[in-house]
């Protein structure tokens, strides 16, 4: 008598708690897949990234931090993993980034369960389900991307010192460190971090120094 195929084992992290209840309960319903484990925030979603984990749900907007540090963790951890961002519709950045740091699909929150639970069959088949929406926005960012110089896709770019600070953070310095090299006080740091993340329509340090870098705003060796 043959034995069943292994069911795709799927970990979600989502904050929202009616959301990560459906999902759940969608993954428990549907034929071949399993729950690995659910969180509500990045420290416990690092936790569900062990082997064996097919399959992750993951929002970009979350208490503790930004979806797509767990997304890069992910993918350097587990080569194999399909990675799927549920998240409301952002902007061309957000969803570009996503992808970029290992995204294989992107959900719009509000999809139904039949279009969830294909989602996740199509990753774990090799395919990288998108919406119409989304892939309208990856496209615009692309040519936004091409069309204009490195760094020129800001709507606002970093200041003199706004760059000074980023790259001194990017070093490690803490906010003390970095006010005390500036002549400056920590709270005024913290007030060009806050313009920093705006400017580049991120929530974490490394995703500040990530894009900067990517725009060559910034150099970490000189």
């Amino acid at each position: 008598m043959s034995q069943a195929p292994p069911r795709a084992r799927v970990a979600i992290v989502e904050d929202d708690a009616i959301l990560r209840e459906d999902l759940a309960q969608l993954v428990a319903r549907a034929e071949g897949l399993e729950i690995a484990g659910v969180a509500d925030a990045l420290a416990g979603g690092r936790a569900l990234l062990e082997p064996g984990l097919d399959v992750l749900l993951i929002d970009l907007a979350l208490p503790d931090g930004n979806g797509v540090e767990l997304i890069r963790e992910a993918r350097e951890r587990l080569a194999n993993i399909k990675i799927i961002v549920v998240s409301i519709f952002g902007d061309a950045r957000s969803v570009v980034r996503a992808i970029e740091a290992g995204a294989d699909g992107y959900l719009l929150k509000g999809a139904g369960e039949q279009q969830a639970e294909e989602a996740i069959r199509s990753v774990l088949g090799g395919g990288a389900p998108i919406s119409p929406a989304v892939a309208s926005h990856i496209l615009t960012r692309m040519r936004e991307r091409t069309s204009s110089p490195r760094g020129a896709e800001l709507d606002a770019p970093l200041t003199e010192k706004e760059t000074a600070v980023l790259t001194d953070l990017a070093k490690g310095f803490r906010y003390k460190e970095v006010a005390r090299l500036h002549g400056i006080s920590p709270h005024t740091v913290a007030d060009h971090v806050k313009s920093i993340y705006r400017k580049l329509a991120v929530n974490s340090r490394s995703e500040a120094v990530f894009e900067a870098v990517q725009a060559g705003l910034i150099k970490l060796k000189d």
